[in-house]
């Protein structure tokens, strides 16, 4: 997804994708949209690109094995252990990208990779602005840690999950300092409602 994806391209990518039901999981970034059909998840995304009404009238809820699967891994990534991965369907990249995502997939919980030695990994010496394209056009956040790409100097980068929520992924895992963005404070975990503040 585009850094910058509003809402209706969201909408319009999901709405075209036949069979598909959704199912939402709590990260500590808050609701985390799975939407899958039987064969495969097809797309995750973090709630600032998705408002849950209009999502429920043109996409049902529902939670068949690909989802089953994508929660229980989204569960073992909380308490920071490894589980299989979910059925993901990335039949819409290219070898080169598949490549990226292969070589992102090996660097552990709790580990950062520049996005110039993510290129060389997957075999692309100079590929570190073709490396950030591949984490922009990721579809399955967190599956595809993306997050822990971070740029050279040791600053962040950017991260279609919006402001803060990288920072709040990398310090759950206990990844950071990193150099932070000037004015960018990591995302706080709205409480539940009717929960103790």
């Amino acid at each position: 997804m585009d850094n910058h994806a509003d809402a209706s391209e969201v909408y319009t990518k999901l709405v075209r994708l036949n069979g598909v039901g959704y199912e939402v999981f709590e990260l500590p970034s808050g609701p985390f949209f799975l939407f899958a059909d039987d064969l495969a998840l097809r797309m995750a995304a973090f709630e600032g690109s998705i408002d849950e009404k209009d999502l429920s009238r043109v996409i049902p809820r529902r939670r068949n094995a690909p989802i089953r699967a994508a929660l229980k891994f989204l569960d073992s990534y909380l308490h920071g252990m490894k589980a299989p991965l979910p059925p993901l369907d990335l039949s819409a990249y290219t070898g080169a990208e598949k490549a990226v995502y292969r070589s992102l997939m090996a660097v552990p919980f709790g580990r950062t990779i520049s996005y110039a030695d993510l290129a060389r990994r997957a075999g692309f010496g100079r590929g570190a602005r073709f490396a950030g394209n591949c984490m922009a056009k990721n579809d399955f956040p967190v599956f595809i840690p993306c997050h822990r790409v971070i740029r050279s100097d040791g600053g962040v980068g950017r991260f279609s999950g919006g402001p803060g929520i990288k920072e709040l992924l990398l310090g759950f895992e206990g990844s950071l300092p990193v150099r932070m963005r000037p004015g960018v404070q990591p995302a706080r975990r709205k409480p539940a409602p009717g929960s103790a503040k």
